[in-house]
């Protein structure tokens, strides 16, 4: 009972706390960062090499790397940028090793003519053509996409983790979604619906 409480204390720690009692010796505290940023690193991963099993298997490496590494921890903004900075590299060097064929899917019937259903199902099947197309974008690309389309991160931001230059970045988004267009008009894509579009986040649809 003590230690859920102590482990429930440290989850209302900030980062910037919970680094230094890492660098201390405490263990609860490193243990409470890895809970943290599990998804973050997951979902990076998971954009990197679009397999779920392995995605998995590289956050959990990356992070309990972490434990090794502590006394490099200067700043949550060092610990958040080495983190993402080492997914990525993890990423596209499995990616390198499996090359995973993506399909759609389930994307098949629809199960009844309701037209919201039906709007959702299409946008659905237009993010994972997206999704599809990222993964066979080049590493740096890919990254780029990854980072700043999905993580929502800023130029400057994605620019820090890819150890490059905001100017640097653009290019890599701009050739990203020159790419991803040409692939998707090439694949026989559908003109979108502006709802169809409308139901895709923000920064796909600048692509679709």
């Amino acid at each position: 009972m003590d230690k859920d409480r102590d482990m429930a204390s440290l989850a209302e720690l900030d980062d910037e706390t919970l680094i230094a009692k890492s660098r201390d010796g405490d263990e609860g505290a490193v243990r409470t960062l890895v809970a943290r940023h599990m998804d973050e690193a997951y979902r990076i991963a998971y954009r990197m090499v679009g397999h779920r099993a392995q995605a998995e298997d590289i956050a959990q490496d990356v992070l309990m790397k972490m434990l090794s590494y502590r006394q490099g921890w200067f700043s949550t903004a060092s610990f958040h940028t080495w983190l993402r900075r080492a997914v990525i590299n993890r990423g596209i060097d499995e990616y390198r090793k499996r090359r995973p064929s993506t399909t759609l899917d389930d994307a098949g019937e629809l199960s009844s003519g309701d037209p919201d259903q039906e709007q959702q199902m299409m946008a659905s099947e237009d993010e994972a053509r997206i999704a599809a197309g990222v993964l066979a974008l080049p590493d740096r690309q890919r990254a780029a996409i990854t980072l700043c389309f999905y993580e929502n991160m800023g130029l400057a931001e994605a620019a820090e983790v890819l150890k490059t230059s905001v100017g640097a970045v653009e290019s890599l988004l701009h050739r990203a979604k020159a790419a991803l267009r040409e692939r998707l008009l090439s694949n026989g894509k559908r003109d979108m619906s502006a709802d169809s579009k409308a139901a895709l986040s923000p920064k796909l649809r600048t692509i679709a």
